[in-house]
């Protein structure tokens, strides 16, 4: 627990729980995460349980609860320098406390996992990422992309047959998508279907969100 923590739990003023607190640590019951401030993060001196460092609880908590967020947007919000943040993101996923993934515009994505959200350093706060940007946004592409989630993968006419898009115009989307890299063939025929890429899906995720937003 921190310091402020227990002096709210306790009713005690935060100055006199830090002098129990020193008292404590003098007699050898208690340790502290961080020695040039100890009233950050104590536990019992027999807890043995990995401790984040400062930054590392940082990072873990500026992740949102309801979607991935990518490295820059982390950057941002814990205003540590990009290295820093990719280096504190290796080690949350090897610990299992965060989850990478395929994100939007081809950058991978990180998402709080199970474990991260119950450790005891993770701190819920109201304050947002802003949400990534979209590499498209019409209620017709997210459409298109649902579709051939639905179904897994479709050929052009019947993605066209489905939506009731006209032939021309569904053409010229799936070429659109297609650069875009939100869809690919599933094969090399001329009529293959097309199913969703790693940032298709990513995508469709994002625009469903927000729509239900």
């Amino acid at each position: 627990m921190s310091g402020r923590a227990l002096a709210r739990e306790l009713g005690f003023s935060r100055e006199r729980v830090r002098q129990l607190l020193l008292r404590l640590h003098a007699q050898g019951r208690i340790a502290f995460a961080d020695p040039d401030h100890p009233s950050w993060l104590i536990k019992r001196a027999d807890d043995e349980s990995p401790v984040l460092f400062r930054d590392e609880t940082r990072v873990l908590s500026a992740l949102p609860l309801e979607r991935a967020a990518d490295v820059a947007g982390l950057t941002r919000a814990t205003k540590l320098a990009r290295g820093e943040v990719d280096r504190i993101l290796e080690k949350l996923i090897d610990g299992g406390w965060v989850e990478a993934l395929g994100g939007l515009n081809g950058a991978q994505a990180f998402r709080i996992a199970a474990a991260g959200l119950e450790h005891p350093q993770y701190v819920h706060t109201k304050r947002r990422l802003p949400p990534p940007h979209l590499p498209v946004r019409s209620d017709r592409v997210r459409t298109v992309l649902q579709t051939i989630a639905d179904a897994e993968a479709l050929r052009i006419r019947d993605v066209k047959h489905l939506t009731k898009i006209p032939q021309k115009s569904i053409n010229a989307l799936m070429q659109y998508l297609k650069r875009k890299r939100l869809v690919a063939k599933a094969g090399d025929e001329f009529d293959a279907p097309y199913f969703l890429t790693e940032q298709g899906r990513a995508t469709l995720a994002e625009m469903t969100l927000r729509l239900a937003a």
